[in-house]
């Protein structure tokens, strides 16, 4: 290009703005998209619904079952991101609370935050675990969110824990404790409320850490 002349099969500035835009514009759609099947999906599993086929999930996201499968490939695929995205959203209930205070407050505030977060991530946690056997993605999901609930309670415990001997066994015997399999058991097999699990959480936490 010389003198202001566009050579033959160049395209304007403008013309590669446009292009620009109409793809953002593409690519926020799909995004968008994608949100709305992943988040029916969750909506459907918190409704009582453990095992949504691809026609609800499209119902419930008001798109064609073909652009569910255009989107996530497969079920499976559906669920990883599903329980990916939804752990990734209550991620603050999994931050590391400060080791600094009483131990008392501590502990009851560790159990606190896990009752928050294991009644609202219950449902397709639970599922995702049911599922997770025949899928080597669900399995790393939820490999690395135990890995993080245990190095919440490695740092707001640490100096606790640091004074006793053997710490990896007391901390393998606080991660059972306070994880989402003790809590189910305590809520749907126990027939504990929330309320009372958490009491019989921070009771049982109390007692190791004597």
């Amino acid at each position: 290009m010389a003198g202001g002349v566009v050579a033959p099969g160049a395209s304007t500035g403008d013309e590669f703005d446009k292009a620009a835009n109409a793809s953002d514009r593409r690519v926020a759609r799909g995004i968008r998209t994608k949100t709305l099947i992943v988040n029916a999906l969750i909506d459907l599993i918190d409704m009582g619904n453990p095992h949504p086929t691809s026609r609800q999930v499209a119902a419930r996201a008001g798109v064609g079952i073909r652009t569910v499968f255009h989107h996530f490939g497969d079920l499976e695929i559906l669920f990883r991101s599903a329980a990916g995205l939804h752990l990734w959203r209550h991620r603050s209930l999994m931050s590391p609370l400060s080791p600094q205070g009483p131990v008392e407050a501590r502990i009851g505030a560790l159990c606190h935050q896990r009752r928050q977060l294991f009644e609202v991530i219950g449902p397709v946690l639970s599922v995702a675990y049911a599922r997770s056997q025949g899928s080597p993605g669900l399995r790393d999901i939820l490999v690395q969110h135990r890995s993080r609930l245990r190095q919440q309670l490695a740092f707001t415990l640490g100096p606790e824990i640091s004074a006793r001997g053997k710490q990896a066994t007391l901390l393998d015997t606080l991660e059972l404790t306070t994880g989402w399999q003790s809590w189910s058991a305590l809520r749907f097999e126990a027939g504990h409320t929330a309320s009372s699990a958490e009491e019989f959480m921070v009771s049982t936490v109390t007692r190791l850490m004597r």
